[in-house]
């Protein structure tokens, strides 16, 4: 199965509109290898630090790499879909991580998460930002946008 999976990926990243690197296969909060890997470590614990760390780690970075910044993009996404604001996750994938936690533990997440997916978004501090500045055209920032917009409700 994992061979699918990577012989998947590589078919795909090799694709002129998904070729921002080899561990992204679209524009979604998920689709990419990095997210993929946080999504793991957040279904195997039902601590809530797990998505508040992938959150810090965005914003106290001077310089935000693309693994940690999609890692970020996914804790985000992680968030909205406990808060009922789910866009491109399904809730069942999100859920381990904070089922525990009360609703307002959550929704106080989320401040923090908008200025991760910020940061994220911004070239100037994200390489990911960069890696997908360089690919015309995609709705990778669009999607950010409304990851954050999400958040704020």
């Amino acid at each position: 199965m994992a061979f699918l999976r990577h012989a998947a990926v590589a078919v795909l990243a090799s694709l002129p509109a998904l070729s921002v690197h080899a561990g992204a296969w679209g524009e979604g909060a998920f689709d990419n290898d990095a997210a993929q890997d946080f999504l793991s470590e957040c279904a195997r614990s039902s601590d809530p630090a797990v998505v508040s760390q992938a959150i810090e780690l965005a914003l106290a970075a001077s310089f935000v790499d693309a693994d940690d910044g999609a890692a970020a993009v996914a804790a985000a996404e992680v968030i909205a879909g406990a808060l009922g604001s789910s866009g491109s996750a399904p809730r069942t994938r999100v859920v381990p991580c904070l089922a525990a936690a009360p609703r307002e533990q959550v929704r106080a997440l989320a401040p923090r998460a908008v200025q991760a997916v910020e940061r994220v978004g911004d070239p100037a501090v994200s390489e990911l930002a960069q890696q997908w500045a360089e690919e015309k055209p995609n709705r990778w920032s669009v999607v950010l946008r409304q990851l954050a917009a999400r958040l704020r409700r």
